[in-house]
């Protein structure tokens, strides 16, 4: 048995949490999963794994292997990217943490095209708001709608800008009216991200700045939840504006004032040398979002 090989498969085994979900990842039966993990513990003459009937967790021993592990496939990794870079072809799994503020319509044909461009890389990937940890559960990259700076040991690249709009659906507007100014916002259906914690929306406008506690009827961590209540007539909601302009029945609210919008960046691990892989996403991405959602 290979140990290079059983050691990929302990570290799925703690991401994953159980054999049952690594087995079927890797396309293998848990049965040989649990032999893999018998084999390393056997080599290395130490328990790795906790085991119960509902859960695996890691013992003393397996989290100092598992940095060991994480460390030697890294550098695996990065001298295969590097030699397959010579070749102009870069290779390998990438995994990609999207936020949903860019519509999974849009992250699916992105993704089809940098697939087209470099038939060699598989990507893993997970959409979600919340800020992940990309050393702790294994992403390459991940794609934030942030303005926050991330940690010293991660680099942040600027992609572009969203530009948001303050939208409502024509029914909500029949029903329950439509806001002439910032303050009456206090008295709408207001759907609000969980991840956006404050509930003070600035407004700007010609003859200056006001700020208008807003509370939430609705909080949800989805950006697709948020449009779908929106378009349904439910509430009103900050959307990012390309929205607008593939559904003809929103209307933009407080149109006098102007736009806001959100910083869209590259995130990933600051490392000695990172994958071509990596590098050749982010210029992609980049070039991509410019010309499909630079003017959004």
């Amino acid at each position: 048995m290979d140990k290079l090989d059983a050691m990929r498969t302990f570290v799925r085994v703690t991401e994953a949490g159980n054999f049952s979900r690594t087995a079927a990842d890797f396309g293998m039966s848990p049965s040989f999963i649990s032999k893999q993990m018998a084999y390393l513990e056997s080599v290395l003459g130490v328990r790795l794994l906790q085991r119960t009937t509902r859960s695996i967790s890691l013992t003393q021993a397996g989290e100092q292997y598992l940095v060991q592990c994480l460390q030697i496939l890294e550098h695996i990794s990065v001298a295969e990217s590097n030699l397959t870079e010579l070749k102009g072809k870069p290779s390998g799994r990438l995994r990609i943490s999207f936020s949903s503020i860019l519509g999974e319509k849009n992250t699916a044909a992105c993704c089809t095209e940098f697939m087209h461009l470099y038939p060699d890389v598989d990507l893993d990937i997970l959409i979600d708001d919340r800020v992940v940890d990309l050393v702790e559960e294994g992403f390459d990259l991940c794609i934030r709608a942030s303005t926050q700076m991330p940690d010293s040991s991660l680099i942040r690249k600027h992609i572009g800008d969203m530009t948001t709009n303050l939208l409502a659906s024509k029914g909500y507007i029949e029903k329950y009216g439509e806001p002439k100014k910032p303050s009456d916002l206090t008295t709408h259906r207001f759907i609000g991200h969980t991840y956006v914690k404050n509930s003070v929306f600035t407004f700007m406008h010609d003859d200056g700045v006001e700020k208008v506690t807003v509370p939430k009827k609705v909080r949800v961590n989805s950006t697709y939840f948020v449009r779908q209540m929106v378009e349904s007539g439910e509430g009103i909601a900050f959307l990012p504006a390309y929205f607008k302009n593939t559904n003809p029945d929103l209307v933009t609210l407080l149109p006098y004032c102007h736009p806001s919008s959100i910083d869209i960046s590259a995130v990933y691990p600051e490392r000695a040398f990172t994958p071509a892989k990596t590098h050749k996403f982010i210029a992609f991405f980049q070039q991509w979002f410019k010309q499909h959602m630079g003017e959004c």
